[in-house]
């Protein structure tokens, strides 16, 4: 585990490049984490970690220690993120699922059955989540799917904490209807000679 002052925590972002290194191995996997689910991708994410890091050693004297450091490397990644934007959804290509499901065994068939449920329910929210107006996905994701708190968020799209809450409040409801309006996966027929 690297110390939090060698992390950068206690005096702002290191100038000297062993300690930015450790910055770096501190704070990689979360900031990585939070671009995924920004980006939608790990290739993109793994490309706007390189540019997160990058901008932070380039304005590393700009950190004023007001906030976190682990809030400032959020709010350089979410910038650099917005900035990448345009270029992630003009090159983004969609694959289609995997429908390379097959059994011999009913058992087989009907777990099959279930996970190919399970799969549609889970790319159905998906699907509705992206539908999510920019700055409403934004802050849902960050405190549904990375756990942050509205402070937190608030912190790293440059909002208000009760901004915050009224997007994030719009965005459930969003995504609840849709899904809810989406209803039920029909069940599947059972395979002959198990009727």
């Amino acid at each position: 585990m690297v110390p939090i002052a060698a992390a950068g925590e206690a005096g702002g972002i290191p100038g000297d490049p062993e300690g930015f290194r450790l910055l770096f191995e501190a704070h990689r996997a979360a900031v990585h984490r939070f671009l995924v689910r920004l980006a939608r991708n790990a290739h993109d994410a793994d490309e706007l970690l390189q540019e997160t890091f990058v901008a932070v050693w380039r304005k590393r004297a700009q950190f004023r220690g007001d906030g976190s450091v682990a809030g400032y490397l959020r709010q350089i990644a979410y910038r650099t993120y917005l900035n990448a934007r345009p270029r992630i959804e003009r090159d983004r290509g969609q694959l289609g699922p995997d429908r390379s499901e097959s059994s011999t065994s009913p058992d087989a068939a009907v777990e099959a059955a279930s996970r190919i449920d399970q799969r549609d329910m889970i790319a159905r929210v998906r699907r509705v989540v992206e539908e999510l107006p920019v700055g409403w996905r934004e802050a849902f994701v960050l405190f549904r799917f990375e756990g942050l708190s509205c402070a937190e968020v608030a912190e790293t799209l440059g909002l208000t904490p009760k901004a915050v809450e009224r997007r994030l409040t719009r965005a459930l409801e969003f995504v609840t209807r849709r899904v809810r309006a989406a209803g039920t996966p029909r069940p599947m027929p059972a395979p002959r000679g198990l009727q």
